[in-house]
């Protein structure tokens, strides 16, 4: 019995909520059938209960909702649940409409129920509507106003519940054909919404037209059943429905179609007893769900054809009613007179041999991300309404949609990365660090003072920008100098200008005008504005007397200063200095100016005694100031820049970057980063440092301090990680740095990542040619470059290349080791087999195990009939223990056939000069003499004959003359085989042997027929001329020839054991007398077509699987005409065609070349295929012309 998900106690006919927001609430009401029913007509627990259940709690109990009580006790026989009101809000739930007794048709707002706890009775409408017992209400599954109803006053009622409280009931039609029988059970058609079908207890199903208020159709069933229980409409085809039948004796499931009802066109009896109850899923319109008496619950598919059940559920007690849930495809619901209502799943409910996957399983949309951001995304399509409801009939296809979008990981990061990729596109960084400075917040920022210093970096005159950039405006200066200088500098030193220039540059003064006339009012204005402008004038011309007066006062005391000092040169220091200057000694009076404290004196005598002396008093000069300033102009002065940056002020590092950026020369980049390094290391200002490696255009240390600072001036990390790589990128073109960086590259590669995963594949791609190639970005490259193989084509000039390292996986043929033979040391001959136990002698006739039909077709002596023993039941050959001749055996003296005597002279022994040996089945036991040679079966047709050797005579003919009857152990002419010989015939060579040697492989009629077995081995008598290494005198083993044998059909060797003789060819098998032994030959022979010469390397397995597969496709596409027996015929050859490439039955080139044609089919590449095809035809056609008579017809010709 199969276990339900959720059990409820009672016994009640059920209704699914039709609302998507209460996919588990179900409305039950009492069944009439019921025990209590039985007891009385009503009862005084008759209730409508509202239940619901989840799933995902454990248990199998649901819970009660609600529950009311129905008027005057009365019990359901049919309850259906429809959406009206709940588009108007009206009734959230909808409706419930319960067929009661007493042909009562009651309705309810389950949403007052519901919501009141069962308080609120939410009747809406109750009203007779049968004279009897209403044994179906459904709702129109398509116009909620809609009802349909039947009872058992033969009556097909219609409600139209557009006003709830006041229902409208109609008639279908004025005849009625169901008069005095009971309706049953009554559907609405899924699709035409005017179309109505009810059922009788008297067999007949009649169709209603409601537009036309007639019946369309009515039929019965052809086997004369009568009570039908149940019927559904087909759910996506209007003009078929199920109609099933409660008759013990006939139990049946009926698909009828309106186009054609005298017969159902579908039957099927999955119950062994009265079915009871059918419903069609909505769903998947393939599954059907039936109940019966036999307390099964079976769901048949249709989706092969035929109807096959696809589930099965056994019941403690037969249902009377089951629903599928409307919106959980897989659940339905069982009511059973035992007092249950049971929910049950169908997904782990599967029968083993049906192969069916529900339609709800299908998913109705999807997507799949790909790399640089692709998303695949598909659906199925709505099928707009019809506007004509006639329309709505028809069916429309569904049509099904596929979107690719590009859908970025970090949306936050693509406006600015498309902003840089226009600017790297055009070739403008240096403007956009200009841009980049503005909405930084200019140079007043430290961000904004970066990127201009990276702009200046582009010029290669960008130095002599960094002092204004610091803030070192030389026109500013220029400009405060002339103000206090009160000319232009430069004039002061050029000398007093002559009165001559005074007046040149005096300007000209125009000829007097007496200007315009004024009026009265312009005249008094006039001299009010004079009066106030020669006030102001007085005012001005005070105060520029008093600044006169005062500046003079103070000339006139320090000329006074000079004149006192001036009038001392002729005593103390002065008159040594200037008696050192008479004399010419300009270094004793420098140095007596420096020591009486004339500093300007002292450096205008140095300016004339050369060089070395102005070098000289300048440094003295400098060490007797002490100034700070004074020592950076000393350093620049003589040079040392290393020594101004090393001992300047780290306070005012700002204006050591502009001196050495106005005066170091080629110097610079190295002092800018030594001044980085002290700022870094000493003052720990990594921002200012920052700048100074920028000038130094030091990358490595400046992407270093950024990488550690980029995250707290962005605030997310994303934001701060593309900040960082545009600022790598433009300093990295700026300074033109082309080295390895480890941190350069994994920040670079990283925001490629990010921006090929959000679709920016062409600038991902120009970020990481700004690498160099390394493995850690070589992955990234080649998918990047893969994924849009022409647009970055474009972009660079070869393919990356590919980051991993291959390895060919295919199996490689290895030919297994040819066995080698064992050779006689003594004769040069083939050693014999040993027999364990007795050396030198072959095994037992129970040892050897011969091939199936061993003997030769048509020849009598071979016992026609009778297949040889196996190695378990052939007796061991008797008197084994000699190796003289037996009774029955031919002796020496012998002239019988085979046996090289004129009187028997056969084909079977070699005629004069070569006595020959025994015929197949015989023994050669005198003297010694091991097994004779023995016939060897004709080549294959495609096996090459070798030609005879040395004095070898022809090979013998097949259609040797009839010798003794069967079952005689002496040989004939019938026995002898080629390579036997003649009379006057010397033997052929056997097979394996080279020519003159008088030996072969024994014969499969020797294994059996008289019982014995010898070796083989060089017997007395024979004829060939020894050749090297014989006759007794050891020599070398000689290597086997090449063999005539089918070795298509011959056994394996293996070491240690006897060699196995071939079967007969087909074409010696023509004439086979015993139909059983050939056929057995010939399947031995089929089966064993593996092992076949092969011609080249098996194909490996998933190329092979690759070829089936575009094969395959090809094979459908072309096979959509319906013709079958082209589809066999080439199905065959391609069949044909997978074995050899699996067994490596073409040439290697040959199957490379299929390999190639498979590919470039699933390219689409059509001329390259149509060329290896014309290639193949015109290599090895004979070969391959039988499969490759199929690949042409398959090739598509465009």
């Amino acid at each position: 019995m199969t276990q339900p998900l959720k059990q409820c106690q009672r016994t009640a006919t059920v209704a699914w909520s039709p609302v998507e927001s209460a996919p588990t609430l179900m409305a039950m009401g009492s069944a009439a059938g019921s025990a209590a029913g039985a007891i009385s007509a009503t009862g005084s627990d008759a209730s409508l209960d509202f239940v619901s259940f989840d799933l995902g709690r454990g248990g199998m109990d649901m819970d009660v909702c609600a529950s009311v009580k129905t008027e005057g006790g009365r019990r359901f026989s049919s309850i259906s649940w429809g959406k009206f009101g709940v588009d108007t809000g009206a009734c959230p739930y909808g409706i419930v409409a319960g067929g009661l007794q007493d042909g009562i048709v009651s309705l309810w707002n389950p949403h007052a129920i519901v919501n009141s706890n069962g308080a609120d009775q939410g009747l809406i409408h109750s009203m007779p509507v049968h004279k009897g017992t209403v044994h179906c209400v459904e709702f129109h599954p398509l116009k909620p106003n809609l009802m349909a109803t039947c009872g058992a006053d033969s009556e097909v009622k219609i409600l139209d519940i557009s006003q709830p409280k006041d229902p409208k009931v109609v008639r279908p039609s004025q005849t009625n054909k169901h008069e005095g029988s009971e309706v049953l059970c009554c559907a609405w058609n899924r699709i035409v919404p005017h179309i109505l079908c009810s059922c009788s207890n008297t067999g007949t199903t009649i169709v209603w037209d409601l537009k036309q208020n007639k019946e369309v159709i009515s039929f019965q069933d052809p086997a004369h059943r009568l009570r039908c229980a149940s019927v559904a409409w087909h759910p996506d085809v209007p003009t078929q429905l199920m109609v099933c039948y409660d008759d013990d004796r006939q139990p049946s499931m009926q698909m009828w179609d309106l186009r054609n009802c005298q017969y159902p066109f579908k039957e099927t009896a999955p119950h062994t007893k009265g079915v009871l109850g059918v419903s069609w899923n909505q769903t998947d319109s393939n599954l059907i769900l039936s109940c019966g008496k036999d307390n099964r619950l079976i769901c048949s598919s249709i989706a092969s054809g035929s109807p096959e059940t696809w589930c099965e559920m056994s019941c403690q007690q037969s249902a009377f009613e089951i629903k599928w849930a409307p919106h959980k495809p897989s659940l339905l619901s069982a009511s059973s007179y035992n007092g249950t209502v049971s929910i049950y799943s169908v997904q782990q409910q599967q029968s083993a041999g049906v192969k069916y996957c529900p339609k709800w399983y299908k998913k109705p949309c999807g997507a799949s991300f790909g790399f640089g951001g692709k998303m695949l995304a598909f659906g199925s399509k709505k099928p707009a309404a019809p506007a004509n409801p006639a329309d709505a009939a028809k069916q429309i296809p569904t049509s099904s949609f596929a979107h690719s979008l590009v859908i970025p990981n970090e949306p936050e990061i693509v406006p600015s990365a498309d902003l840089f990729e226009h600017w790297i596109a055009d070739r403008k960084l240096q403007q956009y660090c200009h841009d980049k400075t503005q909405r930084s917040g200019g140079m007043a920022s430290h961000e904004g003072l970066m990127w201009e210093l990276m702009g200046t970096q582009f010029e290669d005159d960008g130095r002599t920008k960094v002092p204004s950039l610091l803030g070192f405006d030389q026109d500013r200066i220029l400009q405060e100098a002339e103000r206090f200088l009160g000319k232009k500098p430069g004039q002061m030193l050029l000398g007093p200008e002559s009165d001559e220039q005074n007046v040149a540059a005096a300007p000209s003064q125009p000829a007097p005008s007496l200007g315009p006339q004024l009026d009265f009012a312009q005249a008094e204005s006039f001299f009010d504005e004079l009066s106030a402008t020669t006030e102001q004038k007085q005012r001005e011309e005070m105060e520029r007397e008093a600044k006169r007066q005062q500046a003079e006062a103070m000339g006139i005391a320090a000329q006074k200063e000079l004149e006192a000092k001036a009038s001392d040169w002729a005593t103390g220091p002065e008159a040594i200095i200037k008696q050192s200057l008479l004399v010419g000694n300009l270094t004793a009076a420098v140095e007596c100016c420096f020591k009486s404290g004339r500093m300007a004196e002292a450096l205008l005598l140095a300016s004339g005694g050369g060089t070395t002396l102005f070098t000289r008093a300048r440094d003295e000069y400098l060490r007797l100031q002490g100034d700070v300033f004074l020592t950076t102009v000393g350093n620049i002065m003589t040079n040392d820049f290393q020594k101004l940056v090393a001992s300047s002020n780290l306070a005012h590092w700002m204006e050591t970057l502009a001196v050495i950026a106005t005066y170091s020369g080629a110097e610079y980049q190295s002092l800018c980063e030594q001044l980085a390094e002290r700022l870094e290391k000493e003052k720990f200002d990594i921002r200012s440092a920052v700048v100074c490696y920028i000038c130094a255009k030091n990358f490595p240390k400046t992407v270093s301090i950024w990488a550690n600072t980029h995250v707290a001036s962005q605030g997310s990390q994303m934001l701060a990680l593309q900040d960082l790589v545009e600022k790598m990128a433009v300093l990295q073109d700026a300074t033109k740095f082309n080295q390895a960086d480890a941190l350069f590259n994994a920040k670079l590669t990283k925001y490629a990542e990010i921006l090929a995963n959000s679709g920016r594949l062409t600038a991902a791609m120009r970020y990481l040619c700004l690498l160099s190639d390394d493995n850690s970005s070589a992955i990234l490259r080649d998918r990047i470059f893969n994924s849009a193989p022409a647009q970055m084509s474009q972009m660079l000039r070869a393919a990356p290349r590919f980051p991993f390292q291959t390895t060919d996986v295919r199996v490689t043929y290895q030919p297994p080791p040819q066995p080698q033979p064992q050779y006689n040391q003594m004769g040069g001959g083939m050693a014999a087999p040993k027999m364990p136990g007795h050396p030198g002698m072959g095994p037992p006739g129970g040892m050897h195990n011969p091939m199936p039909g061993g003997g030769m077709p048509g020849a009598p002596g071979n016992m026609a009939g009778a297949q040889m023993p196996g190695p378990s039941s052939m007796p061991p050959a008797p008197n084994m223990g000699g190796l003289g001749p037996r009774p029955g055996m031919g002796g020496p003296g012998m002239g019988g056939p085979g046996m090289g005597g004129a009187g028997m002279g056969g084909p079977g022994m070699g005629g004069p000069g070569m006595p020959g040996g025994p015929a197949p089945g015989h023994g050669m036991h005198g003297g010694g003499m091991g097994m004779a040679p023995a016939p060897t079966p004709a080549p294959a047709p495609s096996a090459p004959v070798p030609p005879p050797g040395p004095g070898m005579g022809p090979a013998p003919r097949m259609n040797a003359a009839p010798g003794p009857a069967p079952g005689s152990c002496m040989g004939g002419p019938g026995m002898a085989g080629p390579g036997m010989g003649g009379p006057g015939m010397p033997p052929a060579a056997a097979p394996g042997m080279q020519p003159g040697m008088g030996m072969s492989a024994p014969s499969p009629g020797g294994y059996g027929g008289c019982g014995g077995y010898s070796a083989p081995s060089m017997g007395p008598g024979v004829g060939a001329p020894p050749a090297a290494g014989f006759g007794g005198q050891p020599g070398a083993p000689m290597a086997p020839g090449k063999s005539t044998a089918p070795t298509a059909s011959a056994m394996p060797v293996t070491d240690g054991m006897p060699v196995a003789w071939p079967l007969p060819t087909k074409s010696m098998q023509k004439h086979a007398t015993n139909n059983a032994v050939a056929g057995a030959n010939m399947a031995i022979q089929d089966n064993s077509q593996g092992g076949a010469q092969m011609l080249g390397e098996p194909m490996a397995s998933h190329d092979l699987t690759h070829v089936r597969n575009v094969f395959t496709m090809l094979l459908d596409a072309s096979s959509q005409d319906g013709n079958a027996k082209k589809r066999e015929d080439m199905s065959k050859r391609l069949e044909d065609l997978y074995s050899k490439l699996q067994a490596g039955g073409v040439k290697t080139a040959c199957s490379q070349k299929v390999l190639q044609l498979a590919k470039a089919v699933e390219a689409q590449d059509y001329p390259g295929a149509g060329k290896l095809k014309q290639e193949l035809c015109t290599q090895d056609w004979d070969a391959n012309k039988y499969w490759l008579m199929g690949i042409q017809r398959l090739i598509p010709q465009r």
